[in-house]
């Protein structure tokens, strides 16, 4: 392995250098979050709302990758930055293209899988006669770029880890500008429809793959590929390190497919395109709070793992603060665009429109709180604690939302599978500080026993 200065995760962060490292990592999912969003916006212009509900509808399956390559993204990485921390470049890059290659291996049976099973699995999400054949069209198309996506989430996660934050970011601005521009090209100008949506995020995924493969093979700072060894308990470990993300991911098809039944229960097809349009809108307003979290969470796996119990308290304070004042960034915006965020993607107006309006002005009220719940997920993912991370996750994102989803609108009307968000996060938040409490509690007990060890050496050293 190649000899390099200082890695950058063991730096003493002060809170503006922990934003500033954290800063590519931030641009990087408001860029993927803008370009996400930007399907969304060419589908509702140029091909309608009935579209855009029926991606909505066939975003749960899409989850399934997603959910699996996140998994090894946040687990493997954290495991990875460990590694480095405990001083084992080669070790670490082993691992890392382990984990690469199990993310390609299961995106490929997933595909194959949705591929066999495609006629059950849309009747199963709810694709009516009407949206069937926009869905078929859209996950078809998908399919073949799974493996893509699943090395696109766990580079840009090893990015981080190698001490180089900004290639992500640099990565995902090239990929969401070829994502747009691909939008445009086959929906407004060749009128490919929904399959042109699905085409240009596949071929957006599959640059930023490319450029990761060549990144890692030739230009990386601390991991790069390496044949790996067959590490089963390693494999298992980071997946089990990172199943609150998978928890996360299938949380959000399993919620996206409740709100799409119930919002089709109450508004039809119109009440569709908004939650799908409210959930696009969540995604680019929440993508700080994400970036923030993702940004320095191998920070706290090399301090973790280099057993610095002290620098680990400081961070958590430092990274509680700064979430603080994004979340009141996000409901300030979430107030402040919301109108204008709906506009692009229903600029005719109409019934789906004021549905989209009226619900994301209750819905908005989730952004006030669901950062620290975000962390906590992150931070106990980042410090190997997989069992709680994900319990943590559960309670927000599935258990929350679902009691509150099927509860709310029973007893407040249509107004309530708005508040069901907000809801789950002000329930989760409570939990969340517990947690939190209670590793801070363990952190203190181990750096108390650190410097009773330290102390004990020092005598014998100077008795000797």
């Amino acid at each position: 392995m190649r000899k390099n200065t200082r890695n950058p995760l063991s730096y003493h962060h002060s809170m503006w250098s922990l934003l500033k490292f954290a800063a590519p990592s931030i641009g990087m999912m408001i860029v993927i979050s803008l370009y996400t969003v930007t399907d969304g916006i060419f589908i509702g212009r140029y091909v309608g709302s009935d579209a855009l509900a029926a991606s909505n509808i066939v975003y749960p399956a899409f989850n399934l990758v997603l959910g699996l390559a996140i998994m090894l993204a946040a687990g493997g990485s954290a495991l990875v930055a460990k590694t480095l921390g405990e001083g084992n470049r080669e070790l670490a890059s082993r691992r890392f293209t382990l984990i690469t290659i199990s993310g390609v291996v299961l995106s490929l049976i997933l595909a194959l899988t949705l591929w066999l099973f495609m006629e059950p699995l849309l009747a199963f999400l709810g694709a009516s006669p009407a949206l069937y054949d926009e869905c078929v069209n859209y996950i078809v198309t998908l399919l073949p770029f799974f493996p893509a996506a699943a090395m696109m989430m766990i580079f840009n996660a090893l990015f981080i880890a190698d001490g180089r934050p900004i290639q992500g970011f640099a990565v995902s601005v090239v990929s969401g500008i070829l994502n747009a521009c691909l939008d445009y090209l086959f929906m407004a100008k060749m009128g490919l429809g929904i399959a042109g949506a699905a085409l240009g995020t596949g071929l957006g995924e599959t640059a930023a793959a490319i450029i990761g493969l060549h990144y890692f093979a030739r230009r990386s700072r601390m991991i790069r590929f390496m044949k790996p060894t067959l590490e089963w308990r390693m494999l298992l470990q980071a997946m089990y390190n990172g199943s609150s993300e998978l928890v996360t991911e299938l949380s959000v098809g399993v919620t996206t497919y409740l709100f799409n039944i119930i919002t089709f229960s109450w508004a039809g097809a119109d009440g569709v395109a908004a939650i799908s349009v409210i959930l696009y809108a969540e995604m680019l307003l929440t993508s700080i709070l994400v970036g923030f979290n993702n940004g320095i969470a191998p920070i706290f796996s090399y301090q973790y793992g280099a057993k610095n119990y002290r620098e680990l308290l400081r961070l958590m304070r430092l990274a509680l603060l700064s979430i603080g004042i994004f979340s009141l960034i996000s409901f300030a915006g979430s107030r402040l665009l919301a109108e204008p965020l709906i506009q692009l993607f229903l600029p005719d107006g109409g019934s789906a429109y004021s549905i989209t309006v009226n619900g994301f002005l209750l819905f908005g009220f989730s952004f006030l709180l669901s950062g620290f719940n975000i962390f906590t997920s992150g931070f106990f993912t980042a410090i190997a604690d997989g069992r709680t991370s994900a319990i943590a996750s559960f309670a927000r994102n599935f258990a929350g939302i679902v009691i509150f989803l099927l509860l709310l609108p029973k007893l407040i009307g249509f107004s309530g599978v708005w508040l069901a968000v907000p809801a789950a996060d002000l329930t989760a938040v409570l939990l969340s500080a517990f947690l939190l409490y209670e590793q801070r509690h363990s952190f203190l007990t181990l750096q108390q026993k650190a410097q009773r060890r330290q102390s004990l050496q020092r005598q014998r050293q100077l008795s000797c």
